[in-house]
């Protein structure tokens, strides 16, 4: 395992590392021109650290600082655009920006976050082959997609006499990906009409994934409605009656089903508790002592106190067992489709553009930025706090922002006549977004 030394060592191999070098330098680092050019699998400098690839360290000696890497030194805002990516012009459709790019230049934005996602995944299980991974959402992912289909097509030679038989159909699933995951967490299931079909549900469940949800309901009584029709369905849920993501309030009622069982693998669980936000309460530790008073099975939760103070190992460690006193799963929640500006990796000079790779406010909450996801500068910082996650102790984690993805798809229509039929409502806050 990676010790606090070694996280420290790799945390300033990873701040000296060349795509940051590129950015602290003014420009931004290059984008991989095609999926298969992966520039991040383990954020680099850190797979060197595993356990059997370098020189033992001396055991640390106790402590109860923090674990989670500190903020890197702050990078210089990069001036460019990203190094081969295709120049782009703005044409703007009442509040739509549409990205001009050539359709053969498209990039296939799903296999960019399928990249970041595998790539975390395989780094995790060669450190701990037992490590918990979910997303939420991103339900399209999971198979290839009629987008995906056309633009391979776009990009066919039409010259090249191809048999049929070797094409992706729609629909195939995404084996490799899906062999990354041990579950999906659905947004809105059962709260809702089905907004994932009940046979495309059985088939990811009989592939391996275990399945929950998240429920936003208008009231408590269709939070229980909701939640006995999920348990029905064998689906794990956390229902509430909050109109958004706040998650910072614990439920009054118990668990159902309650479960004095321990649970040390996900298909175990039989419920879930998602609590992130710990603003309402005045003190670390009473936070940690109103988590460790529940009986959930899977607790999803944050690596920091408010946002910017770190938990410790002995902290998430404590979160591990019910108040009955048996063993549950801890899982952190990371999100690596959007930057957060409350987070440890933030810069005060960072804005939109500086560096290039921040391109949006993101729609969906305040101090939240759309980037490039797939630029190496942000993948590394990922990286960097991915490493600190499993270094703390989680049992794994809860991979937020994978649905961004369709906000650049919807800047980039394969139909032109697409854009020209957009209205200016239709903005990628206002699409539907899937699980």
């Amino acid at each position: 395992m990676i010790r606090l030394k070694t996280l420290l060592a790799a945390c300033t191999a990873l701040c000296l590392s060349a795509p940051l070098l590129a950015a602290e330098q003014g420009a931004a680092p290059a984008a991989p021109a095609a999926p298969a050019q992966r520039p991040l699998g383990p954020p680099p400098g850190v797979g060197d650290l595993l356990e059997g690839g370098g020189d033992p360290l001396p055991p640390p000696p106790p402590q109860e600082k923090p674990l989670v890497p500190v903020a890197p030194p702050q990078a210089k805002p990069a001036t460019s655009a990203t190094p081969g990516m295709p120049d782009r012009t703005n044409m703007l459709l009442g509040e739509i920006e549409i990205l001009d790019i050539p359709l053969a230049q498209i990039p296939n934005y799903r296999d960019y976050m399928r990249d970041i996602v595998t790539d975390l995944a395989i780094y995790a299980r060669k450190r701990d082959p037992n490590f918990v991974l979910t997303t939420r959402g991103g339900f399209d992912l999971l198979a290839w997609s009629r987008r995906e289909f056309d633009l391979a097509e776009i990009k066919r030679d039409p010259l090249a006499k191809i048999a049929s038989d070797t094409i992706l159909p729609v629909g195939r699933p995404q084996r490799l990906y899906l062999q990354q995951l041990n579950g999906i967490i659905l947004n809105g299931q059962f709260c809702a009409p089905l907004r994932v079909p009940r046979d495309e549900l059985d088939t990811m469940s009989k592939l391996g994934l275990k399945l929950l949800s998240i429920e936003h309901c208008k009231d408590q009584t269709q939070a229980a409605q909701a939640l006995q029709t999920a348990i029905k369905s064998g689906v794990v849920a956390h229902t509430d009656a909050d109109q958004g993501d706040l998650f910072n309030t614990l439920p009054k009622t118990r668990p159902s089903p309650e479960n004095p069982r321990n649970v040390e693998v996900l298909g175990n669980a039989r419920n879930m508790l998602v609590m992130v936000d710990s603003l309402a309460y005045p003190s670390r530790q009473e936070w940690l002592a109103a988590l460790q008073r529940t009986n959930y099975d899977v607790l999803v939760t944050d690596a920091f106190f408010k946002g910017n103070q770190s938990l410790t190992k002995d902290e998430v460690h404590s979160l591990k067992f019910k108040e009955v006193g048996a063993r549950r799963l801890v899982l952190a929640r990371v999100n690596i489709g959007y930057a957060e500006d409350e987070r440890f990796y933030w810069n005060r000079e960072w804005r939109i553009g500086e560096p290039s790779w921040i391109q949006a406010f993101a729609p969906d909450g305040p101090g939240q930025y759309v980037v490039e996801y797939w630029n190496p500068a942000w993948k590394a910082i990922i990286g960097r706090y991915f490493a600190g996650i499993m270094d703390l102790g989680f049992d794994g984690v809860v991979l937020d922002g994978v649905e961004a993805y369709r906000r650049w798809e919807f800047r980039t229509p394969l139909d032109p006549t697409q854009a020209q039929r957009a209205k200016p409502a239709a903005t990628a806050a206002a699409a539907p977004a899937d699980n």
